[in-house]
């Protein structure tokens, strides 16, 4: 996919018009391939939580919070530590959908500039918030586990 990416937008329109004038109709194929380049995805790896790692917004990077993460919402609870223990955004991913967690939401996407799904509403976050406070402090700022969290959904 890569080699197919580093073409320009000219290249892939002068192949697409040679093939045309050849009677062919598959070119606009060629425009989605392209197209889809530029399009960053979230890690897909089963039960494995991601925090963003630098890089950019169109291109970030990830690295590992925790393995055998049992669902989003634990992916999530595990970020929102992390912005309780001082970062300002702690997004990441989970299993193909990105999460993103800051001052006004926790919520979740499949593309990185796509529309955010709440995972926990207002109620919910200050719940999670409360018990994710509590842990904390009793770890004394170390980093959750998978162990510490568990979001129960009612």
């Amino acid at each position: 996919m890569n080699g197919i990416c580093a073409l320009t937008l000219q290249d892939v329109f002068n192949a697409a018009w040679n093939v045309t004038r050849r009677g062919r109709v598959w070119p606009c194929l060629a425009f989605w391939v392209l197209a889809a380049c530029g399009r960053t995805s979230a890690p897909t790896n089963i039960g494995v939580c991601w925090r963003t790692a630098g890089g950019s917004a169109s291109q970030p990077k990830f690295a590992v919070v925790a393995k055998d993460v049992a669902s989003l919402n634990d992916c999530a609870a595990l970020l929102e530590a992390y912005h309780l223990q001082g970062a300002r955004t702690s997004n990441g991913a989970y299993q193909g959908y990105f999460i993103f967690v800051d001052d006004s939401e926790v919520a979740s996407a499949t593309q990185a500039d796509g529309f955010h799904y709440p995972i926990f509403q207002p109620s919910q976050r200050r719940e999670i918030d409360g018990d994710l406070s509590r842990l904390i402090k009793e770890r004394a700022g170390k980093p959750l586990t998978t162990s510490d969290v568990a979001v129960e959904r009612q």
